[in-house]
């Protein structure tokens, strides 16, 4: 039960962010240990949920500032705390010209970067994240990797952080200008699993009720 009830959520999650840029759904698979110093059958399920970082399609946008990602990688961005990575590419400039995230956080380049002029010149970004307006090299955006994706930590809102158990990488996704990369979630599918999850906690709700009811029926015969 603790099992379906955990599965829902994750259901719920990506049926939230259906129309989500770049969002990547979240799985689950669940594993049995024998639980220490307890009689042999003793077994402890544990429900581990992880994120399935396949890619989404990409989809024209007649924003210039929205970026989609061909393959695996993350753009990096300036968090509060230290630097995220995110793959939802509705960014914007400011009236400061700084490359921002919808939440405000800079867009982190490869070394320096430079402002944009919201008026000035039509504004190009190449597939390896140069941005270039008019003649003026602006920079290039910082796009990474990691050996070991599935160890990222997932904080909401389309990002995640680094953790010790992650090394960032080189990576080879391609950027594509006035692009958006869907959410990779399938509606009807995560519907489908969601009957499967429905008819599993009744299922073993009624079995509850009848283990307990034959301890019931025990306890009076005593």
């Amino acid at each position: 039960m603790r099992t379906s009830q955990t599965r829902m959520e994750a259901i719920t999650t990506n049926l939230s962010n259906l129309s989500t840029p770049g969002y990547k759904k979240v799985g689950t698979s669940v594993r049995a240990f024998q639980v220490p110093g307890q009689p042999v059958g003793a077994n402890e399920l544990v429900t581990r949920v992880q994120v399935d970082f396949v890619q989404g399609n990409l989809q024209a946008s007649s924003n210039p500032y929205h970026l989609g990602l061909q393959g695996p990688g993350f753009f990096a961005v300036e968090g509060l705390d230290g630097e995220l990575y995110t793959r939802r590419g509705t960014f914007r400039v400011d009236d400061q010209g700084v490359l921002q995230t919808d939440e405000g956080f800079p867009i982190a380049w490869q070394g320096r970067g430079g402002k944009i002029d919201a008026v000035g010149a039509p504004v190009t970004i190449d597939g390896s994240g140069v941005v270039r307006q008019g003649n003026n090299n602006i920079g290039t955006l910082r796009i990474v990797d990691f050996d070991r994706p599935d160890k990222l930590e997932q904080i909401g809102g389309g990002y995640f952080q680094a953790t010790p158990e992650t090394r960032e990488t080189p990576t080879e996704a391609v950027i594509y200008q006035s692009t958006l990369e869907t959410s990779n979630v399938a509606g009807v599918e995560e519907l489908v699993n969601m009957i499967n999850v429905q008819r599993s906690f009744e299922s073993a709700t009624q079995m509850m009720k009848m283990v307990d009811e034959s301890y019931k029926r025990l306890n009076q015969a005593r």
